[in-house]
């Protein structure tokens, strides 16, 4: 339907992906010089997500803003974002540029995560996972918070949380 058509409707009547769509050219209308998408796709189906999506690339290229993505979506991730910083229980464990973490991620939960990004280009002969339960972050793990679940746990892991080392250029 054509907008003017929608013009006194109400937001029920709208449906999600019309409602993120609203949402969106709200946060866009001032034109900010950073966009922050939280989940901006959460809950819609592949085709209105690329729109979405496309739409937030073409508004950005035109308004030559930069764009903070939020996501669980590796997808999204590789497709749309410079920068990755992976974050776990509330920490950044691990950031680069696109091609190097997903080339050679080395933090484990990083690696954890690719490899149980569902792909449709790729069979996998078992869904992998990440063991254990995260972490409670009222009362998070001491050192690493992530070793309760790391199958490179040693105990030093358990006592100090690792420094963030640049391991490349």
């Amino acid at each position: 339907p054509k907008a003017m058509d929608r013009l006194n409707d109400c937001p029920h009547q709208y449906s999600f992906g019309m409602r993120q769509c609203v949402i969106i050219g709200m946060a866009l209308s001032c034109s900010p010089q950073v966009l922050i998408a939280d989940e901006p796709t959460t809950a819609m189906d592949v085709s209105m997500q690329a729109e979405i999506m496309e739409l937030i690339k073409e508004i950005r290229n035109r308004l030559k803003n930069s764009l903070l993505l939020i996501t669980h979506d590796l997808g999204l991730v590789a497709e749309y974002c410079d920068r990755v910083y992976v974050m776990y229980a509330g920490e950044i464990v691990e950031h680069g540029d696109v091609l190097t973490i997903f080339e050679d991620a080395k933090h484990p939960y990083t690696q954890g995560l690719l490899k149980s990004n569902l792909s449709h280009d790729r069979r996998v002969p078992r869904f992998e996972t990440i063991g254990g339960e995260v972490p409670s972050l009222i009362d998070p793990p001491s050192g690493c918070r992530f070793h309760p679940r790391c199958k490179y746990r040693m105990e030093i892991c358990d006592k100090e949380k690792p420094p963030m080392t640049e391991l490349s250029g």
